[in-house]
């Protein structure tokens, strides 16, 4: 399935298609296969009154955007975004970013990063979240380059752009 029928969701018109339109994204797996623990980040570890203002603010970017990206890809059931101050699980995990599989959240590693590419972790892993939703999604076929990880990646590239037209800010 091509990306724009992911968002759109209307039934393909009739149009000559490529040998590559039609072999870009042969198949979609999960991203991030299976995690050994069920917790999906806290949010931050204890100590951070200085910050709070700070992560309230951000978290208040995160879920604007967040409408914004559920829009576009027109998800059903819009999840939490969860985001985590904890440099070791980033670091642990090897991941900014976590949707796993029948849970109602994703996990956004928030530390330490401009909000622009905090926001486009958010929309990849929304791309996941509505790939589940249409059960476009198969345990065992995410990795670097897969045809999944490449649409997500594609889909929060071109959106981030678009999305920071409208809001500057995002690259402060």
């Amino acid at each position: 399935m091509r990306y724009y029928e992911l968002i759109t969701e209307r039934k393909k018109k009739k149009r000559k298609k490529t040998k590559l339109a039609r072999y870009f994204f042969p198949g979609f797996a999960y991203y991030g296969g299976t995690s050994d623990s069920g917790d999906a980040g806290d949010g931050g570890g204890g100590g951070e009154s200085m910050y709070e203002g700070e992560h309230d603010h951000l978290q208040k970017e995160v879920e604007k955007f967040k409408d914004w990206a559920c829009e576009r890809l027109h998800v059903k059931n819009p999840p939490k975004i969860e985001l985590s101050f904890d440099q070791e699980e980033a670091q642990n995990g090897r991941h900014t970013g976590r949707h796993v599989e029948g849970s109602d959240s994703v996990w956004v590693y928030a530390n330490n990063r401009n909000l622009v590419d905090i926001l486009r972790t958010v929309f990849h892993e929304l791309v996941h979240w509505r790939q589940s939703e249409l059960n476009m999604i198969d345990a065992g076929d995410s990795y670097p380059g897969s045809a999944i990880e490449s649409m997500a990646d594609m889909l929060a590239g071109k959106y981030i752009k678009i999305y920071g037209k409208q809001n500057g800010q995002i690259f402060e």
